[in-house]
């Protein structure tokens, strides 16, 4: 029944409206008075009779407004007809992103119904306010200048209403919705003042610029803290709030070339959700980098424009991205069908490019499209045009462009825009962004804006996509407001809420997340639209997003383009940003013969090759040649193993072979640049530097790491040579373990395997490929507790040395040896790898157990050889494990390291793998774990340190506690600091003496506790009496 009534209401006011005059002239009218659609008595009249709100609770008690001007009627009317086609709101916001991602608003986006008459506006017109006599009115200000409750919190539209009516409602709507949600804006209610400063009105005659500052006093002077819109320049409103340190936060202020810097002293407190048009930018640049056009020309409208304002910033970011822009070219004012302009723009650029970036009005776009086509450029897929479009890609046409700005042939026409990419805004990917965009609609027809509500054009008009900023900016702002509250910050301070919104990413009421970069601008969300296939449309062609673009990390960085395989080229792929031969031709002044271009290419590129080689070779000859490795004999000064103060020069010649003898059992030490090193003389009849020596010299020159000894060099003379190496002081890991006054803990030995793992492994990877004679005696120690690996390489240079070692030495070092070394007549000098890993074991057991590398064995060293070399009855010979302490891994380790099959013996990188666990959380080495140790002891002590401090501290308040109360203060801090205390000498003094009288037959009558408490009480009493007075107790007699 209330639809029915609500239609005839409708009806009736329709035809009165055509009977009086004409429905443009209905709208300028109530355009003119829609600054006065909430009558203040009325609004006052209206609160004394219905409790129009209750402060005291969350929930709005709102009812439909009775008015009695001409102006609320209207509006009222026009209200009561929102409810034939949608009578609902929703009580929850549209968008997650506000409500800190709460990721179910959306699918619960109507949780409730409330008909239309009953929708929360908690916005009034300003105008209302501030020219009516308040009269104790719950809307006008207060003293403070707020409004009435602690509760409110109020903010300020400014907005020209003539040309943004279908902007309007999304204010209230935001409001709304963040009303309804507790978590934004905790005990706040948001309020929200409007003004149209569109134009002047007859009682502030002024110009805008002025009028929008006046609004702004006036709603400051209401309690307002935070500002959104204008929808035009907004260059002196972004001042004015900026001095008041209160937010202003844009839906459509996009006319200013550039962002408001924090440094300019314009927008400190200024932010838009609406993209700048030079935003668009970085998404041209993103995709010319992604397509590799390096090179291309820029085609753009007039500086003034936002074309202009693009191509500025595309030649900025092409310069610092290493792109030529090959030509550059505006044009004016364009005038549709007068296409002289593209045609000599084409003529001068189409040879010194392939790439265009078009940047102007969709209609010159299409002409410029069109006379490319006519000069046969766009048929081969050699050229391509890049386009950025202001208006939004719409999916329900699907179309590339109007088919009024086609020719007769609209089908050939469509099909030229295939080497068309169109950038343009993002399609609001929000399921219900249908439904948002109908309540804009009806919340702009309810107070205060009181937009006419013609049914049937409402319905057909679009909203806006800045209906969606100004939502955005309102919930935007709200979130920042609740962090800062959460923080115990305030909320009304402009500086801290752009700190937390710059740079900031939020979710937009559109369905995307939009970047906000330093400065407060939102960078937008652009879609590549490209034609595709599609049978279903007409001509079989229609215009679809193709690729978008994605922010990797922050919004200030360059975009990503997304998706680029959908794109359906002309040529099956992107053209290339310039032609191989060049735009010129110079790149192919050679025969364009094949077989000639072969040729040529094959015989530079064999010079080059040759080339190379013989630099390669000539740099290899060369060190080879030098004689970096050569270290003179004068140049080592001898040092006694056993005295260190007594030096000798040490030689290489054979009249020093006695003196040589009878130093240190293997290794004599010296003296070598103010480092100690140690020389290890080979025995040689005659040395020849050949060829491969000096090959081994180079490899193991160039050989370092820290658990490989470092070689020093080769003293050559006389026909003997010396290799001199770092020296080792803790002397060979054999030495270390048959010391049994050393106790080897689980941190010592796991630091020890690794170090070997370690060196042999690096030994492994280097040109030496592996030891061949790996004990443990050529591992050495250094003074770090570091093993390093001795004796490896230089194999030619050893070879024929009569090895002063007694026979049974030589024997000694065969148990280290693998089996299939030892079948082998003529082992290789460098043994193998696998080889390497069973020493290894060998090795490992030796430090696991201490007891020699074959455990407590009975069997002589030769027996233990021939027994490895062919095991007796087929069953293997290793060292015995029933004795060992160690791991299950640890064993297992051992046991393949000793497989008689070399090929089943791991390699060094899996056994580290399996040992792991060995040396887990420790450091590299032995010292850095005893720093660590150290360092954790430190710590400890300094807490304890502290606590004796502080217990010192403590005594010594005691102490002086029990001084001043022996002595005066005066006399106290003189004896503490030493000096002498000077007698006072007083004209007149009071000396009191009292006495307990009868306290004897007082003693005698009660117990000994009494006794107690009675001297308890009454020292007290005197000693309280003794400090007020602040006089000196000499004495207490018993």
């Amino acid at each position: 029944m209330k639809t029915k009534m609500a239609h005839m209401l409708y009806l009736l006011f329709i035809v009165l409206i055509k009977i009086g005059t004409s429905i443009e002239d209905e709208a300028n009218m109530v355009d003119t008075d829609i600054s006065n659609s909430i009558a203040i008595d009325d609004y006052l009249e209206y609160n004394k009779t219905n409790e129009y709100y209750d402060y005291n609770t969350t929930e709005i008690l709102r009812k439909p407004i009775s008015v009695t001007n001409d102006n609320h009627k209207k509006c009222d009317v026009l209200n009561s007809t929102l409810a034939e086609d949608s009578d609902f709101i929703p009580t929850k916001m549209l968008s997650s992103v506000y409500l800190e991602n709460h990721s179910n608003l959306t699918s619960n986006l109507i949780e409730a119904k409330l008909s239309a008459d009953g929708m929360e506006i908690d916005g009034v017109n300003l105008f209302d306010v501030v020219n009516s006599d308040c009269g104790g009115a719950k809307v006008c200000p207060n003293v403070s200048g707020n409004w009435t409750n602690d509760n409110t919190i109020t903010v300020g539209f400014l907005g020209a209403y003539g040309r943004s009516q279908l902007v309007l409602g999304a204010m209230p709507l935001a409001v709304a919705a963040i009303n309804r949600e507790p978590s934004l804006l905790p005990g706040l209610r948001l309020r929200f003042v409007a003004a149209d400063i569109g134009r002047s009105r007859p009682h502030l005659p002024m110009d805008k610029d002025s009028l929008s500052l006046r609004v702004m006093t006036q709603m400051r002077d209401l309690g307002v803290v935070a500002f959104f819109g204008p929808d035009g320049t907004c260059h002196t409103e972004a001042k004015l709030a900026a001095a008041w340190n209160l937010p202003l936060i844009s839906h459509k202020c996009a006319g200013a070339h550039g962002s408001f810097e924090k440094g300019s002293g314009l927008g400190a407190t200024f932010a838009r959700t609406l993209p700048p048009a030079y935003k668009a930018s970085k998404s041209v640049v993103a995709l010319l980098k992604a397509f590799g056009w390096s090179k291309f020309a820029i085609v753009a409208g007039d500086e003034l424009t936002a074309a202009g304002q693009q191509m500025d910033a595309i030649k900025e970011l092409a310069a610092s991205n290493g792109m030529v822009i090959t030509a550059e070219h505006r044009f004016a004012d364009y005038i549709p069908r007068h296409i002289s302009d593209m045609e000599r723009i084409v003529d001068q650029t189409y040879d010194k490019t392939r790439i265009y970036v078009f940047l102007g009005e969709h209609i010159a776009l299409v002409d410029f499209v069109k006379v490319l086509q006519r000069r046969g450029l766009l048929t081969t897929g050699e050229y391509a045009v890049v386009a950025v479009d202001d208006e939004i890609y719409d999916p329900s046409t699907a179309a590339i462009t109007h088919a009024e700005h086609l020719g007769q042939n609209s089908s050939n026409d469509t099909l030229t825009f295939r080497a068309v990419l169109k950038l343009t805004p993002s399609f609001p990917t929000n399921p219900h962004y249908g439904m948002l965009c109908q309540m804009v609609r009806e919340m702009s027809a309810a107070p205060p804006f009181c937009v006419p509500n013609y049914h049937k054009i409402f319905e057909e008009a679009s909203v806006p996509i800045e209906a969606a900023h100004l939502y955005d900016a309102v919930t935007l702002w709200a979130r920042a407001a609740t962090a800062a509250m959460r923080a115990g910050l305030p909320p009304t301070d402009g500086a801290t809420l752009m700190k937390l919104l710059r740079p900031t990413t939020y979710r937009s009421v559109q369905g995307f997340d939009v970047n906000m970069d330093s400065a407060g601008d939102a960078e937008g969300n652009f879609t590549v639209i490209g034609l595709v296939a599609d049978p279903s449309a007409p001509g079989g062609w229609s215009a679809q997003p193709v690729a978008t673009f994605h922010y990797v990390n922050s919004s200030d960085l360059m975009p990503e383009l997304v998706g680029a395989g959908n794109i359906d080229w002309i040529g099956g792929s992107p053209p290339v940003a310039e032609p191989e031969c060049g735009f010129d031709g110079i790149k192919c002044s050679l025969p364009h013969d094949p077989g000639v271009l072969s040729a040529a290419a094959a015989v530079a590129a064999a010079a080059i090759l040759a080339a190379a080689l013989l630099v390669r070779h000539y740099r290899y000859e060369q060190k080879l040649a030098s004689v970096l490795w050569r270290i003179e004999a004068k140049d080592l000064t001898f040092i006694s193993a056993y005295n260190a103060q007594s030096t000798d020069k040490v030689v290489c010649d054979t009249s020093m072979q006695h003196d040589m003898e009878t130093r240190r059992a293997h290794t004599t030490i010296a003296m070598y640049r103010g480092n100690i090193v140690a020389v290890k003389r080979l025995r040689k009849k005659s040395i020849d530097v050949t060829r491969a020596i000096k090959k081994e010299l180079k490899q193991i020159r160039e050989l370092r790491h820290e658990n490989l000894t470092a070689f020093v060099g080769v003293c050559v003379e006389s026909g003997s040579a010396c290799i001199i190496s770092a020296y080792c002081s803790r002397g060979s890991l054999a030495r270390v373990l048959a010391d049994r006054d050393l106790h080897l803990d689980d941190m010592f030995v796991a630091s020890l395997v690794a170090d070997l793992l370690r060196g042999l492994t690096y030994l492994h990877d280097s040109a030496l490929i592996s030891h061949g004679n790996l004990t443990s005696s050529n591992c050495l120690v250094d003074s770090r507790w570091v093993l390093q690996i001795a004796d490896y390489g230089l194999h030619n240079l050893k070879y024929g040395c009569s090895d002063a070692e007694d026979a049974l030495r030589m024997e000694r070092r065969m148990l280290w040896r693998a089996p299939e070394l030892l079948r082998e007549p003529n082992p290789p000098p460098r043994g193998s790898q696998k080889g390497d890993v069973y020493s290894f074991g060998i090795i490992l057991y030796e430090i696991l157990g201490r007891n020699g590398p074959w455990g407590d064995s009975n069997l002589t060293n030769a027996e233990i050889i021939g027994r490895v070399r062919q095991p007796i009855g087929g069953v293997l010979f290793r060292p015995p494990l029933s004795g060992l302490v160690a791991r299950p891994a640890v064993l297992a380790v051992l046991n393949a390291c000793w497989s008689e099959r070399s090929d089943r013996r791991p390699d060094l990188r899996l056994v580290r793998l399996r040992l792991k666990d060995m040396h887990a959380g420790m450091k590299t080495n032995i010292f850095d774990n005893m720093l660590a140790m150290m360092e954790k002891y430190a710590s400890n002590l300094e807490a304890i340190v502290a606590a004796r401090t502080e217990q010192l501290l403590q005594e010594k308040r005691r102490t002086d506690d029990l001084l001043n109360r022996m002595l005066p203060r005066t006399v106290a801090e003189a004896l503490k600091r030493g000096e002498r205390v000077q007698a006072e000498s007083f004209d007149c003094v009071t000396i009191y003496f009292s006495d307990i009288v009868g306290f004897t037959k007082m003693a005698a009558t009660n117990t000994p506790m009494q006794v107690v408490e009675i001297l308890n009480d009454l020292y007290t009493c005197c000693d309280a009496i003794i400090s007020y007075y602040n006089v000196y107790k000499v004495r207490t007699l018993s």
